[in-house]
């Protein structure tokens, strides 16, 4: 059950990345002032990229999770 609940979570980041990825530059320079502001576009694809690995990770993982329970239960 963890596993599909897992793959779910991923495709939902998956499908809103880039306001997911938009949302977390601004809280790091507008909110919480840890970056300073250059150019916001290339900060949030570099944002997305990394939200892009740890979406397939987590996809990833439920996938194993879910063949794990199929196989040995």
């Amino acid at each position: 059950m963890e596993g599909i609940v897992f793959m779910l979570v991923a495709s939902a980041w998956f499908v809103f990345r880039r306001r997911i990825a938009a949302y977390q530059v601004y809280l790091i320079t507008e909110k919480f002032k840890v970056l300073a502001v250059r150019d916001k576009a290339e900060q949030a694809q570099g944002m997305e990229g990394i939200g892009i690995l740890f979406c397939s990770l987590l996809f990833g993982a439920g996938a194993l999770m879910v063949v794990l329970h199929i196989l040995f239960d």
